[in-house]
């Protein structure tokens, strides 16, 4: 099965709303963190791109940055209860 755009973006949602599942049943902090590495991770190893966008390296260094953020945003944020 090939990754097109909505179904990476499906899958990355999905991973996230399951790892702050994980994280409340468990109470523990690093799983919502784990979750946005993941995203972040799948989607600077594999950048996609909506259909009708223009493929140029330009554009998919903004999609593998959209990447980078994900996972700077798992591995600096944490939610103290």
């Amino acid at each position: 099965m090939k990754l097109t755009y909505k179904v990476q973006t499906i899958v990355s949602v999905i991973i996230i709303i399951l790892a702050n599942i994980i994280t409340e049943l468990f109470d523990f902090w690093i799983y919502r963190s784990i979750g946005f590495a993941i995203c972040g991770i799948l989607w600077i190893v594999h950048p996609v791109l909506p259909i009708g966008a223009e493929v140029s390296k330009k554009t998919l260094a903004w999609v593998r940055l959209a990447g980078v953020i994900l996972v700077l945003i798992g591995v600096f944020t944490r939610v103290h209860y």
